[in-house]
């Protein structure tokens, strides 16, 4: 097969597993349909079984597609790599992450400072945006894994979860406002004539929140103010009375200064996994996987 399997037939079935069909694949490598059915069909006759499952959102790559694919990709990147430094265009070493919110203080901070300290000339990127853009990102292979809570079921599909913690939603107030005097005596009800911080409507976080909220005969909370910027949370409680619900990350040196005083409400559906979250069937590279290790070493220690 080693004698068989050509540079064309490599190229071709990364382009169809990149671009989930033929069509996609042809327009990548500007060549015809029939001619990447032809190498499609060739490389899988080395193989000796389908690389691709037809379903109606285009080709899925079989169990054996997801482990050529990963190792062919890292060997084409190797490749690329080995070249540029050969020829001396290598640019410098880069890794990306993409963070959600609840982790942009704590792990992210922790992880990327020591990943600097250890590798100094590797590039950090860090992208702060919302779930739909970052799996774009990870998919397009723009950033190499993303950072922060479990990601709801609609956007699990190509992708594999590492779980590190868990982390609970709180609800907090300043420690200014009537309730930080009894804040184990404050429950639900109590809330509903506060004026409420809470996540933006189909957010992971808000989607947990709702969840518990309707198991609890709670609609909704009459007067609120929906984002997940957490510094717009944390300032407006500093200098108005109001109540919101955020992850514990998002306020952790808050609680541990005493400005923001967690009060007494909690349920099962308000703790989820934190991790990173990967493309299936694509191995990291060797810094990004150094990057990784630095993740689990920072996760580790919050413990």
């Amino acid at each position: 097969m080693n004698n068989r399997l050509r540079m064309r037939h490599i190229r071709c079935f990364l382009a169809v597993a990149k671009a989930g069909s033929v069509t996609g694949a042809a327009t990548a490598m500007n060549s015809s349909q029939p001619a990447i059915s032809r190498s499609l069909a060739e490389i899988e006759d080395m193989i000796g079984q389908p690389l691709f499952s037809r379903t109606g959102r285009g080709l899925v790559m079989t169990d054996a597609g997801q482990k050529l694919n990963r190792h062919l990709d890292t060997a084409m990147a190797q490749i690329e790599t080995g070249t540029r430094a050969a020829s001396g265009t290598a640019p410098r070493p880069r890794v990306a992450l993409g963070m959600l919110p609840n982790v942009a203080r704590t792990l992210a901070v922790d992880a990327g400072a020591s990943f600097k300290v250890a590798h100094p000339d590797i590039d950090l990127s860090l992208y702060w945006a919302g779930v739909p853009e970052l799996i774009t990102r990870l998919h397009r292979n723009d950033i190499d894994f993303i950072l922060g809570r479990l990601l709801s079921l609609e956007h699990m599909s190509g992708v594999s979860f590492e779980h590190l913690y868990t982390e609970a939603l709180i609800f907090v107030v300043s420690r200014d406002h009537p309730f930080a005097a009894t804040p184990d005596a404050i429950d639900l009800p109590d809330l509903l004539p506060e004026m409420m911080i809470l996540p933006i409507a189909d957010t992971i976080i808000r989607r947990e929140l709702d969840k518990f909220l309707t198991a609890r005969g709670i609609a909704d909370f009459p007067n609120k103010i929906e984002t997940v910027s957490f510094e717009f949370t944390r300032s407006f409680l500093k200098q108005h009375r109001g109540a919101a619900c955020v992850p514990v990350g998002a306020v952790r040196r808050e609680l541990a200064e005493g400005a923001l005083v967690r009060l007494g409400i909690q349920g099962e559906e308000l703790v989820s996994s934190v991790g990173i979250t990967y493309a299936a069937g694509r191995a990291l590279s060797d810094d990004a996987q150094r990057l990784a290790d630095h993740v689990r070493a920072a996760a580790k220690s919050r413990g």
